[in-house]
């Protein structure tokens, strides 16, 4: 589970500890990573994080919450 405040939103211990060591200790790349993860290559390319602009798509709110609340929550 990413976030309290999103348990709907899973992810297994083995593949999040797998993209922390990928990510080689950079947080923005470990972001990416998760967003590559929860979305296809089509969706990250068709969408945004809020659904306006040339992209008209949404990403899911419920995913990229729980990644931002990974990061920034207290």
């Amino acid at each position: 589970m990413l976030s309290p405040q999103q348990s709907e939103v899973r992810l297994p211990k083995e593949v999040y500890q797998s993209l922390i060591i990928k990510s080689s200790g950079s947080a923005t790349r470990l972001i990416r990573l998760l967003m590559k993860h929860f979305f296809s290559q089509e969706e990250l390319a068709a969408s945004s994080l809020s659904g306006e602009g040339i992209y008209k798509r949404r990403l899911k709110p419920d995913v990229t919450e729980a990644i931002k609340c990974k990061f920034w929550c207290t």
